[in-house]
């Protein structure tokens, strides 16, 4: 089922009599597609299309990141919600930035919980002491090159892809703007938004926690220590940097900077013999298999996100970066 135009939703939500009536439109009450949590995504729906109508009626400037896919794809929600509604948000968010700050407010809301969804915390990935396979850089440089090098990206999501590589291209100058003086590739800090907060710059860049105005809560939780101001997305991504320790780093080759994301979130996808969806997903490396937001592994499930190498290599292709 696809829902692409907003007449249907931009009425005030319905009342609980009425509710019943709508998920049994939408596909959403049982069967393939359905969703453990239908009302939630029916909200986040008529939220997104509301915004859009009330940014299109405001005349808000376009945005470059502009998605045009043919709506909301329902049917199986739960592997192509996120992948539909992220870059419908990071749209409004960009065209509200500078024009109407409680509407952005109101995009980075929706896109903070919609993020929640997928974002696997590290934590719930990492694995046991004594359990690992080899975690040591020089033990697996090789690896990341001969993955990276036959890394074959997904056809089948071509237009998603494009938005994401499109997403860094467009807010290079802000990662450059924290990276530069902490010696960090902007495409590096672009992977880890995209992941991290789902390129959300009303959220703090160390989880996705929103909003910037409060520390984060999650892990590492109570960053920054010292806040504001300043207090913006800028001063909390320095932060997250420094904390991971990657400011100041003089190694920034291809296999070093994936050694690196992967070490954050976690070599725990190893010992389940599965390539970490957070550098493959979207690749033939990766199919399936996600340890999902309480910690437990789920093998069916799917990351709807793009890993972090997919996302180099698309920049890669086009000539963006490069290395030696």
């Amino acid at each position: 089922m696809l829902l692409a135009g907003a007449a249907s939703l931009t009425v005030p939500f319905p009342a609980s009599a009425q509710l019943s009536e709508l998920l049994d439109l939408l596909g959403l009450r049982s069967g393939k597609g359905a969703t453990q949590k239908p009302i939630d995504l029916v909200r986040t729906i008529a939220a997104i299309l509301e915004l859009e109508t009330s940014a299109n009626a405001r005349g808000l400037p376009d945005s470059r990141l502009a998605f045009h896919g043919k709506g909301f794809q329902l049917e199986p929600a739960e592997t192509s919600f996120y992948q539909d509604a992220m870059p419908r948000l990071v749209t409004l968010l960009d065209r509200a930035e500078q024009g109407d700050p409680a509407m952005a407010d109101q995009a980075g809301a929706l896109l903070a919980d919609l993020n929640a969804s997928q974002r696997v915390p590290p934590e719930a990935a990492a694995e046991p002491p004594g359990l690992s396979a080899r975690r040591d850089f020089e033990g697996l440089k090789g690896e990341y090159a001969r993955l990276f090098e036959t890394c074959a990206i997904r056809t089948d999501a071509g237009d998603t892809l494009n938005w994401h590589a499109n997403a860094i291209r467009n807010f290079r100058s802000r990662y450059e703007s924290v990276g530069k003086p902490l010696g960090i590739p902007w495409y590096f800090i672009g992977a880890i938004h995209g992941l991290e907060a789902s390129f959300n710059f009303r959220a703090h860049l160390h989880n996705g926690d929103f909003p910037l105005a409060q520390r984060t809560r999650q892990v590492p939780a109570g960053r920054p220590s010292i806040w504001g101001p300043p207090s913006d997305w800028e001063a909390s991504a320095t932060d997250a940097l420094k904390l991971l320790g990657f400011a100041g780093q003089s190694d920034w080759s291809l296999p070093r900077m994936l050694y690196r994301l992967e070490a954050y979130n976690g070599f725990g996808y190893r010992r389940k013999g599965v390539a970490t969806p957070y550098l493959w997903s979207f690749s033939g490396h990766y199919e399936r298999g996600k340890f999902v937001a309480d910690g437990r592994w789920n093998p069916n499930a799917r990351s709807q996100q793009c890993g972090a190498a997919v996302a180099i290599k698309l920049l890669s292709q086009s000539g963006d970066v490069s290395f030696g």
